[in-house]
């Protein structure tokens, strides 16, 4: 159990860095890179929890970025 949750933790993550490469970052005017990037460590981290135990690569993917998202949206960050 704790092996297969570990590979696909493996995957998940790869597929973040990936996607997180790809695209634009949270954009904010007012606020430190340092503060912004925190933030988005905990929106992240929020993100991984929260799917933690989805089998599917793909769509633990899909569902962390749009908990990602969210979660920076709500921290009043404008999301491309």
């Amino acid at each position: 159990m704790l092996r297969r949750l570990a590979a696909s933790s493996c995957l998940v993550v790869t597929a973040l860095l990936s996607l997180g490469c790809a695209g634009s970052g949270p954009k904010s005017d007012n606020v430190s890179q340092q503060t912004l990037d925190a933030d988005y460590r905990d929106c992240e981290s929020r993100a991984y929890v929260s799917t933690a135990l989805i089998q599917s690569p793909g769509e633990a993917a899909d569902k962390q970025e749009a908990i990602l998202d969210a979660c920076m949206k709500e921290k009043g960050y404008k999301v491309k």
